[in-house]
């Protein structure tokens, strides 16, 4: 039998991100600033996704958290935007780390 530790590991570490991504309003807010050139603030983003400011910014917290957004002052105003190519890859090499496991798994 195969031993999935590795798999184990990588949903782990991974778990976080497969959460954010999860959720509707964060998948709302993501669809959001990826339409935006130059990012959203709060107002922006509470008034497209219709819920509480103080709801956006718990979802923007967990979210930059997890290395899926990030923001830049623009004097007051804290301005949200994408930065998604190192979650990708991590989801990537979880996700090649499963088919590995998998593929093991099928050879036995």
């Amino acid at each position: 039998m195969a031993n999935f530790q590795q798999s184990e590991t990588a949903l782990t570490e991974s778990a976080t991100l497969i959460n954010i991504f999860a959720e509707k309003i964060r998948r709302q807010i993501i669809i959001a600033l990826g339409n935006s050139d130059n990012g959203l603030n709060v107002t922006d983003i509470t008034a497209l996704v219709n819920i509480s400011r103080p709801a956006v910014s718990h979802h923007l917290r967990l979210m930059r958290e997890a290395g899926v957004i990030d923001m830049r002052s623009n004097g007051v105003e804290h301005i949200y935007f994408l930065t998604l190519a190192a979650p990708l890859q991590q989801l990537q090499a979880t996700f090649a780390t499963l088919t590995a496991d998998n593929a093991t798994l099928s050879q036995s």
